[in-house]
């Protein structure tokens, strides 16, 4: 029997879409596998940027490391000058403050009320002006009584130095010594007489004569003297003429007249005379007899107490003047003398504390000035502080107090001129001097400074306490050949600079040869000289041959002075020569160098 060939198709597509459907995973496990391949794909991506990231951050080392140690630099900028006619200073500059040269400064140390004050700030003094006055009644009570005991300690003192000279007594005057009543061993009191030391060489008459005869009787007119006792007549001479006033028991009216006489050596004290006087009217007798005195006489007195320990006179012994009479020993005077020094000492420094206290209660100027501070008015009361009440200064002669730095103060000679200036008022200029310059430093941290002074001749306008510039040329060099500083290099040989064109006056260093074998300006062997050998005259180590610029070479050359920006050149260059300077070259940081 035949079999329908369609059954069979459709049996095997049941059975295909049974398969089908019995092999097809759950809704679920669909869902769940879809998630799992796109976390696999987002890991791969991951990994992909990490290694990019890392490529990158080695790919910057690289370039740093190349930049720093393998890259070229492009060549420095080299700076150039030219060497050229011009003129050195060498100067010490800086600024200092100014200051009256002279100025006084009144303080309030009265004590009481101020009952006038004389000036106002701006006035012209002169000195002795007076300024201000204080009540000063208290303050004079004190003074008189401190130099009443000042006055008594001197007389103390002088009383003691006298009594230690007297130990020494000698004649005042040349005489004779008469009633001596003293010897050595005897203990005499102070002010006891021991003596009389007379001059007899002359005598003395005083005689009383009418005023009838007192226009006639002149000094210097001679008289007869009669001596009735030794019946002896001498001469004598009106040596002094009294207009006095004497009134006998009759009724007379009498004037006195000295007469001296020379002493032929029979005359003395006591005797009885008449003198008559010889005038152009006629012979003058005295109302009455007189008696003869010594010429000088005194009593000799111990001058202080002690012990006679010497006897130089006896009655009728002559002596001249300033001879030694007698010596008295007092121990106690010397431990008196320093009780009485020490007191006066003291008394001195009282009324010296009190007279200076003083002297501010009506103080005057000292110097001529202006007067630049007035603190006190009328009726203020001062308490004795020591703050300034008045100032005055003479602004016509100002100080500059500066400090100059250890490098230059050997270069400064008091009597230099000096510029200052001021930063203010238009920059003014002022002439000065330098006055002084300490030779002792005062010492800072790392270095050392000298203080000096400045006067400033014209310093009309201005005031204390302003700040000024100084400017002292220590030294001048006209129309010399320099170049900047900057183009001299100091080398083992000398001085070189780096010339552009080099030509036939120039001195070229010649460089340091080079061995065999050496390259790349590293030298070796017996080539290079060892750290203790000088390099032949004339030659240019090798370090410093290293720095010669491209299109530059090295030429010898002798400097003379500088300032801070340029040095003279002696020899070695002209006017015109091309210089390299320094170079110029921008850093990784920025900075320029």
């Amino acid at each position: 029997m035949q079999q329908t060939p369609t059954q069979e198709p459709l049996q095997e597509q049941v059975s295909a879409e049974a398969q089908e459907t019995v092999t097809q995973p759950p809704l679920e496990e669909t869902l769940t596998f879809a998630p799992e391949k796109k976390g696999k794909l987002g890991k791969n991506i991951k990994r992909i940027i990490l290694w990019g990231l890392l490529a990158a951050v080695v790919l910057s080392i690289g370039f740093v490391i190349y930049s720093l140690f393998f890259k070229k630099e492009p060549p420095p900028e080299m700076m150039t000058a030219f060497a050229s006619i011009s003129t050195i200073e060498t100067k010490v500059q800086g600024s200092g403050s100014v200051t009256a040269q002279e100025k006084q400064d009144v303080p309030g140390l009265a004590k009481g009320e101020v009952l006038e004050v004389f000036v106002s700030v701006g006035d012209q003094v002169e000195v002795g002006d007076p300024l201000f006055t204080v009540n000063d009644e208290e303050i004079l009570t004190d003074l008189n009584e401190y130099q009443a005991s000042l006055d008594q300690a001197y007389k103390n003192v002088e009383l003691v130095q006298e009594e230690i000279a007297s130990q020494d007594m000698r004649a005042e005057f040349s005489g004779k010594t008469l009633s001596v009543n003293c010897e050595k061993g005897q203990i005499v009191s102070k002010g006891e007489v021991l003596g009389v030391l007379a001059d007899d060489s002359s005598m003395k008459l005083v005689s009383y004569y009418s005023v009838a005869y007192i226009d006639d009787i002149a000094v210097g007119q001679t008289a007869d003297v009669s001596i009735p006792k030794s019946m002896a007549l001498v001469t004598g001479t009106v040596s002094r003429i009294e207009r006095i006033s004497k009134i006998t028991d009759e009724g007379a009216v009498l004037f006195e007249v000295e007469i001296s006489i020379d002493n032929p050596g029979s005359l003395t004290k006591g005797m009885v005379a008449t003198a008559v006087i010889h005038t152009p009217a006629g012979d003058v007798t005295p109302a009455e007899a007189a008696t003869l005195s010594f010429n000088q006489e005194e009593n000799i007195k111990a001058g202080t107490s002690g012990e006679i320990t010497s006897v130089a006179m006896r009655d009728y012994y002559s002596f001249e003047a300033g001879e030694q009479l007698f010596t008295i020993k007092n121990e106690d005077l010397e431990s008196r003398l320093a009780s009485e020094l020490k007191a006066l000492d003291a008394a001195k420094k009282n009324y010296d504390t009190i007279a200076e206290q003083y002297k501010y209660y009506a103080p005057t100027a000292e110097i001529a000035g202006q007067v630049v501070a007035v603190n006190i008015a009328e009726g203020d009361e001062l308490t004795g502080g020591g703050n300034a009440v008045v100032s005055v200064a003479d602004l016509s002669r100002m100080m500059m107090d500066v400090e100059i730095d250890e490098m230059y103060v050997s270069s400064l000679v008091p009597g230099m001129p000096v510029s200052v200036s001021a930063s203010y008022d238009g920059g003014a200029m002022y002439d000065g001097v330098l006055s002084s310059v300490s030779l002792q430093a005062t010492v800072g941290t790392g270095m050392s400074t000298f203080p000096a002074k400045i006067e400033i001749l014209n310093a009309q306008g201005l005031m204390s306490g302003m700040w000024l510039d100084y400017e002292i040329t220590t030294n001048r060099v006209e129309n010399c050949l320099t170049v900047p500083s900057n183009a001299v290099k100091y080398v083992e040989g000398g001085t070189v600079c780096f010339v552009r064109q080099v030509q036939e006056w120039h001195n070229v260093a010649q460089l340091e040869p080079v061995a065999d074998g050496e390259s790349d300006g590293e030298m070796t062997g017996d080539a290079v000289a060892g750290e203790d050998e000088a390099l032949p005259e004339g030659m240019l180590d090798a370090n410093t041959a290293a720095q010669i610029p491209e299109g530059f070479t090295a030429v010898w050359v002798t400097t003379g002075a500088s300032d801070a920006s340029q040095i003279e050149i002696t020899e070695g260059l002209q006017e015109g020569d091309e210089v390299a300077t320094t170079a110029v070259q921008e850093n990784p940081y920025g900075m320029m160098y």
